[in-house]
């Protein structure tokens, strides 16, 4: 991908330690950011998508992401332009190409 202007993150959230008797451990786990790789991060509000059932959802944001990703429905994502945020949400479908490499996200 020749234009990738921004950085995908994932948000990872790692729980909580726990003692001996099973309390958990103050200061212990959390929430944090991972870059997953670098990103184009466009606006969206003219795409459709209509699941099985007939629901019809229309995502915020289109991500176009310089390699294949593991990431799956349901991940929250966000992506970043230098350390303003640019668009952020919940993945709605990833869509990994065949023959050129890249993956396309809709949050």
């Amino acid at each position: 991908m020749i234009f990738a202007p921004h950085i995908l993150q994932i948000k990872v959230t790692t729980p909580m330690e726990t003692d001996e008797f099973g309390r958990p451990i103050p200061g212990t786990g959390g929430e944090s950011w991972q870059d997953v790789c670098k990103c184009r991060c466009d606006d969206n509000s003219t795409k459709e998508f209509t699941s099985e059932n007939g629901e019809v959802y229309r995502p915020n944001y289109h991500i176009v992401c310089e390699k294949k990703t593991s990431l799956k429905a349901g991940d929250e994502v966000r992506c970043m332009d230098g350390d303003n945020t640019r668009g952020t949400g919940k993945v709605y479908t990833v869509k990994n190409t065949n023959y050129f490499g890249y993956s396309e996200i809709w949050l």
